[in-house]
This record gives structure tokens, sequence and C-alpha cells, in this order.
């Protein structure tokens, strides 16, 4: 490069100039990570997890500790007719069903017919105070990880599996049942 004479060398660029330009190379690099971060959590979360159960399908054994302390196992309700109810205390529906589930309870137990009240998440004194100070006698389960209720596919309470005598899901339901509703899904299965 000829300069002439009153001529000023260019000046390389400040680093000013530098920083004007967008950072493409550094956005690349967390986008990847972003993606690569997403694509762990993933495989973290749902490879080797069973889909929810769908009706039609045996509900998978599984066992949680009854508000009395023992083990309760769903293999133990074989031949029975069930209701596992998800449910918490701080659930408005859950509670405003839980006298018509216990009377049905009542009426139709010496029938093979079962409700397991299984309590989403809460603390055993939170569940045993509700429970005593209402009188049902229906087998309360603890759930406090959630890990059960969610291998089963819930997603809002209150939610019912009904399971027939096979073992088999005949039906989900999602919000809080109606005497007609378990005239409708539950008795014909106690026939």
């Amino acid at each position: 490069m000829t300069l002439r004479a009153g001529a000023q060398a260019p000046h390389p660029p400040t680093p000013a100039a530098y920083r004007r330009r967008p950072p493409y190379g550094l956005t690349l690099i967390g986008v990847t990570l972003i993606l690569l971060g997403a694509a762990s959590a993933w495989l973290v979360f749902s490879v080797g997890k069973a889909p929810p159960t769908r009706v039609g399908q045996s509900l998978p054994d599984f066992t949680l500790t009854s508000l009395a302390g023992g083990a309760v196992r769903l293999a133990d309700f074989k031949r029975q007719v069930l209701i596992v109810n998800g449910w918490a205390t701080w659930c408005p529906p859950c509670r405003a069903e839980m006298p018509l589930l216990h009377e049905f309870y009542q009426a139709h137990q010496a029938q093979g017919f079962q409700v397991l009240a299984i309590n989403s998440g809460e603390d055993r004194r939170t569940v045993a105070s509700f429970i005593a100070s209402t009188g049902y006698t229906f087998p309360v389960l603890l759930d406090p990880g959630e890990i059960v209720l969610s291998s089963l596919g819930l997603r809002g309470l209150p939610t019912s599996y009904i399971v027939g005598r096979d073992g088999v899901l005949k039906s989900i339901h999602v919000g809080e049942f109606t005497a007609q509703d378990l005239q409708t899904e539950v008795a014909p299965l106690l026939n």
C-alpha cells in the first residue's frame, strides 16, 4: 500500500467495532447447548418409564403405605371391583365426592367392591387429620412423591381409575363423581 503525502494510514478496527458485529458463533453455541440440555432432560425423565395406563390394560402393580402404616399392594385386591382414586385434602371436588364414595363403598363392600384412596403428595399428619374428622373407612394410601399417580397418568384431581374383577382398567373418571356416575360406571361391574 502506498501513501500519498499528507495521507494517514488506515487505523485497524477498534474493539468497539468488533463488539458491534452480531455474535453468531456465540449464539450458535448457546442454541446448541440449550438443545442438548433439553434432549438430556427428556432422556432422563422419560426413558425407561412406562406410558400411562390406558383403558383395556391392566393397572401396573404398586405398593404404597396406608394411613394405618402397613404396606398395601394393588395385587392384594384381585377379583374385586376397584376405584383407585387420586385425591388431596386441598382439592374441593375431591372433598365433595368423598362422602358419596364412602357411602357407595359401604353399600357394596360385601359384593367385592373396594376404594383405594391414594393421597397425592401430602404429609401423613394432614391426611390423618382429615380422615379422622370424616370417619371414612376405606383404605387411604400415601403417595408422597406422587410416583404411583404419575405412573397411572394422573393429570388432575380428582381422577379415578375403575378396575374390573379381571384387573383390567374399565374407565378413567376425571372430576368429581356423582351418584349417577357410580351407578353407570361402577355398579354394572359388580354383577
